[in-house]
């Protein structure tokens, strides 16, 4: 509740105890002016600091539960930050590996292409039969 948040935790339990002092000063002494209205006022306005009480513990609860999930969360966070520095380094290993086995194989095609571009001739038959295969 956001109006708990400008009231200091002492104040409720303070109007309680007020109240219940009141409550029995009313009915036992009777020095109070008006002292049956203050008597019977005093028992909502119990009520009410006790539910306030009870709201203020409840958001003081859930406020801890929250600082505890953000914890989690900031080592959470460093975790994922490492996990992901690693699997970059990874990325960036493989395609370095992928460029330098490319270029491997380019050395490789470019220095035995020109061995056999200069040496190898087809035959006739299998350039007509090839011809025909792709026309079907």
């Amino acid at each position: 509740m956001f109006i708990l948040s400008f009231i200091p935790d002492w104040f409720f339990p303070l109007v309680a105890a007020l109240a219940i002092t009141l409550f029995f000063i009313t009915k036992y002494l009777k020095i109070v002016p008006y002292s049956s209205i203050v008597h019977y006022l005093s028992i909502p306005i119990f009520s009410i600091a006790l539910f306030f009480i009870g709201a203020n513990w409840n958001n003081n609860y859930w406020l801890a539960k929250v600082k505890e999930v953000e914890a989690k969360l900031a080592v959470a966070e460093a975790e994922s930050a490492k996990e992901n520095t690693k699997i970059v380094e990874k990325v960036v290993t493989r395609r370095e590996l992928v460029r330098v086995q490319g270029n491997e194989i380019t050395k490789y095609i470019d220095r035995e292409v020109v061995k056999y571009d200069e040496n190898c001739r087809i035959p006739d038959p299998v350039v007509d039969a090839h011809n025909k295969a792709v026309k079907q």
